[in-house]
């Protein structure tokens, strides 16, 4: 078992370092053994990674003169194969072209998918970096289900696209948490994490549950993947692995959506606009204001 988390700042404003530093410490419950965290700047992938734990990490030089960036993924590791005194082993992993990721879970068939190629580490991990760096054509996260035996909770940035990040999640979790406040997307492995380190309470009012006031919260479905751009979801897509049931397959290969989108009346502006529950978070076309799902007025 390990831990991934990171956010995606889509405004002006960034996440409270203090926050952000207690979520990466209280990760350290889910691998003590490394941990590490990877982000973009100037067009650099930018990784810092040791083996140690990260409630030691934290009180370092490297992080503690972080500016926080836009986006930033971390990882805490449990060592289950390679040892971590080799740093190629802890992650975030990344490759000579600028991709970087972070995992949880465990892949089985890695030794046959690299092959023979050469591999800076031990790690079962390896073979995830290996089919997304990868300079092939077509659709990588497809070819990631279709090869990969396992079971994976990834996050991943790339060099040269820094503006998106990529959650992938098969049989392991991620959670997460839109601040419509601060404009900005948290995502971890475990929701009792975000909720304790960014102050997360739920409001009642005569005994009626009001939410979680700004923080809205996700929790990604299987054998997804997530794509964040700076405009907010750019596609929520539905793979089928290679490995499931017979009857997993029979659809056409991919589905983009397993919902409709419906029109609905704004309850900010009253105006008719779209809604699809296949997204992670609405926006009303015509004010641009967020809609929630206990929001919803069909038409």
């Amino acid at each position: 078992m390990c831990g991934i988390m990171g956010y995606y700042s889509f405004g002006n404003t960034l996440p409270d370092k203090e926050k952000i530093t207690t979520m990466f410490s209280l990760l350290e419950s889910r691998g003590r053994d490394a941990c590490g965290f990877a982000f973009i700047e100037d067009n650099n992938l930018i990784v810092h990674k040791k083996p140690i734990k990260s409630s030691e990490l934290i009180k370092e030089a490297d992080w503690k003169s972080l500016d926080l960036p836009r986006v930033i993924i971390l990882h805490t590791r449990m060592k289950t194969q390679g040892t971590e005194k080799n740093n190629a082993n802890n992650h975030p992993l990344f490759s000579k072209n600028g991709i970087a990721i972070v995992h949880n879970g465990i892949i089985y068939n890695d030794k046959e998918i690299i092959g023979k190629k050469q591999r800076d580490g031990e790690v079962d991990s390896e073979s995830i970096l290996h089919l997304l760096s990868a300079k092939t054509k077509g659709d990588r996260l497809k070819r990631l289900f279709d090869r990969i035996e396992g079971s994976f909770a990834v996050a991943v940035i790339d060099r040269n696209d820094p503006e998106k990040l990529i959650l992938i999640k098969k049989d392991n979790p991620i959670d997460l948490y839109y601040n419509s406040r601060d404009d900005i997307l948290y995502f971890c492995s475990e929701r009792e994490i975000m909720q304790q380190s960014l102050n997360i309470e739920v409001v009642t009012q005569r005994g009626f549950n009001l939410g979680e006031k700004d923080f809205h919260f996700y929790e990604m479905q299987n054998n997804y993947a997530l794509i964040i751009n700076k405009d907010g979801v750019e596609s929520y897509q539905k793979y089928y692995p290679a490995k499931s049931r017979w009857f997993d397959r029979q659809f056409h290969y991919p589905v983009t959506s397993d919902f409709d989108e419906i029109m609905i009346e704004c309850p900010w502006c009253f105006c008719q606009t779209t809604y699809n529950d296949g997204k992670l978070f609405n926006k009303c076309e015509v004010c641009g204001m967020g809609i929630n799902e206990e929001d919803l007025y069909a038409i």
